[in-house]
């Protein structure tokens, strides 16, 4: 009986340290073909990429290390499974992941030769805690939501102007618009930063929501209106 008991721990053992596949086995994961979104979680922020354009094709310089992928959702997790710490859709078990030299880890990490930029930090208080461009902007520049068209660009007092306002703003986090589907009310507004890659985000005029994270004021609003409709 105890080598019977023995084997049940050694085996219970074994499954443990295999990790987070063995039970996605168990349970039948994944269940389809699931495009997920290009993410990682570090310290309770979720990052992805894909939001950031660069001129310059080269990585950053990498920082200190954060830690390492402990578990990747592709190939493995059910649809409903929810990213947590330590997790990556598309980067493999045991990617170390950076800091970017000259910014503030929460806003921006490398790993697997790629940069992941912010996508929900819940300890933001206001969007200078999301983002990390204050001192780094160059310009800033307005395009359309459909097609990416140039609209126009805010001059050196506008810029400051909107800094100003739109780092100030609270944190909201994931605020649903009440019509999603009007583009003809959204704007991108891009933020050309100094080491020639751009942060951008969309702002919804008619709501005055911006980024899906924070609401905007009058002020900024009217900034944005009249060099759209100049």
């Amino acid at each position: 009986m105890k080598k019977k008991w023995l084997l049940v721990i050694i085996l219970s053992m074994s499954s443990l340290s295999a990790g987070c596949s063995f039970w996605d086995g168990i349970r039948g994961c994944p269940d389809g073909q699931i495009d997920w979104t290009d993410a990682l979680m570090m310290n309770d922020i979720k990052y992805g990429s894909g939001f950031i354009h660069q001129e310059d094709t080269s990585l950053p310089e990498t920082g200190d290390s954060l830690g390492k992928v402990s578990y990747m959702l592709d190939g493995h997790a059910c649809s409903s499974h929810k990213l947590k710490n330590g997790e990556a859709t598309y980067v493999s078990v045991g990617t170390p992941v950076y800091e970017v030299v000259g910014y503030q880890p929460e806003f921006r990490v490398i790993a697997d030769g790629r940069v992941f930029q912010v996508i929900d930090n819940p300890n933001a208080e206001t969007l200078s805690d999301l983002a990390d461009i204050e001192g780094k902007v160059t310009k800033i520049s307005i395009r359309r939501d459909e097609d990416d068209t140039l609209l126009g660009e805010l001059d050196p007092e506008q810029t400051k102007e909107f800094l100003k306002e739109y780092l100030s703003l609270p944190y909201k986090g994931d605020i649903d618009p009440k019509n999603e589907n009007n583009r003809h009310a959204r704007v991108l507004i891009y933020f050309q930063l100094e080491d020639g890659t751009t942060f951008h985000t969309i702002y919804i005029l008619d709501e005055n929501i911006i980024g899906y994270d924070a609401f905007g004021n009058e002020k900024m609003k009217g900034i944005i209106e009249s060099v759209v409709n100049e």
